[in-house]
């Protein structure tokens, strides 16, 4: 398995429509409506929602060519 390095841990709330960025491990991030969260920073993506499609992923990741 394949592990892509994060470059930025980001998600739209589209409930409230905050763009939200976790930027260090351990970084629990909520939207101003509390509904929506993003934690991870670097080093994994973790998100809470009501559903998956309240969301929008903005999490970028690093290229891994050599």
């Amino acid at each position: 398995m394949e592990h892509r390095k994060i470059k930025r841990n980001r998600l739209q709330c589209k409930l409230c429509g905050d763009i939200i960025e976790s930027k260090y491990t351990h970084d629990y991030v909520m939207c101003s409506c509390k509904k929506c969260a993003i934690d991870g920073g670097k080093e994994y993506v973790r998100f809470s929602a009501p559903k998956p499609d309240d969301v929008i992923f903005l999490t970028e990741y690093e290229d891994n060519k050599d």
